[in-house]
């Protein structure tokens, strides 16, 4: 979920004002995205099961034993990614403390999932530690002169030949436009043009593995999101990805 990550040289009161502010819709959060996103008609739940979709997609045939979610706020998708990768660790971290309470709370025991606090200005984890990042809807809550550095922790913390999936809004499509300017959090974000997300993480040295668009047609027209799969190169889908690979 959107979260903004603590920051050096001047920034960490700045993204601690943001944490605050997650910390106090924690408890509300579901329902805060929800609203929303009312218009496209399909629940928080939707769409966080058709990422991991497009995760399990991306990922099959490859051995997956640890995954990082970055940004994780109250646990809802790493909690559904260690259900769908039985055999792997899921460590989820975000600098909301009370998201992160909540987090812990619903993953009770038995679950392969742990959350992390993070306040720091870097990830608490050596090189290599994942096979897997994933994150969502993040970065458009990170200072873009933050971007470069947090790339880097997560090509940092990513074994050689594992996987970054980075999900985004699309700001092309009007009616994501429309849910930022719903959501109360999401006040006076600056969206991520795909290139640039492109960019951003050829530069922090990821090689780009693939780029594609998906949600581009409400619940109200679900019966023509058989046609989807032929439209991921069109810059018109409600969200994007990029897999992003650390080379070898």
């Amino acid at each position: 979920m959107s979260r903004r990550a603590a920051g050096r040289d001047g920034s960490s009161a700045r993204d601690d004002s943001v944490a605050r502010l997650f910390d106090g819709y924690a408890a509300s959060y579901r329902d805060t995205v929800q609203r929303a996103i009312s218009a496209s008609g399909e629940s928080v739940e939707y769409f966080a099961a058709l990422k991991l979709e497009h995760v399990k997609r991306e990922m099959q045939n490859i051995d997956i034993s640890r995954i990082l979610d970055f940004g994780c706020g109250t646990g809802t998708t790493a909690l559904r990614m260690a259900q769908h990768f039985p055999h792997a660790h899921v460590t989820g971290v975000d600098p909301s403390l009370e998201s992160i309470g909540i987090a812990k709370q619903a993953a009770g025991k038995g679950q392969s999932a742990e959350f992390v606090w993070n306040q720091g200005d870097e990830l608490p984890f050596p090189p290599g530690s994942f096979d897997l990042t994933f994150t969502a809807c993040v970065f458009h809550h990170i200072d873009r002169d933050e971007h470069a550095r947090w790339a880097g922790e997560l090509f940092r913390t990513l074994r050689p030949g594992g996987s970054l999936m980075l999900f985004e809004h699309n700001p092309f499509n009007p009616l994501t436009r429309k849910v930022v300017r719903d959501c109360p959090f999401d006040a006076g974000v600056q969206l991520l043009y795909p290139r640039y997300t492109r960019r951003l993480l050829a530069d922090a040295g990821f090689r780009i593995a693939a780029h594609r668009f998906y949600f581009f047609f409400p619940r109200a027209l679900r019966w023509l999101r058989g046609l989807e799969r032929g439209l991921t190169s069109v810059p018109l889908g409600g969200q994007y990805y990029v897999r992003a690979i650390r080379p070898e």
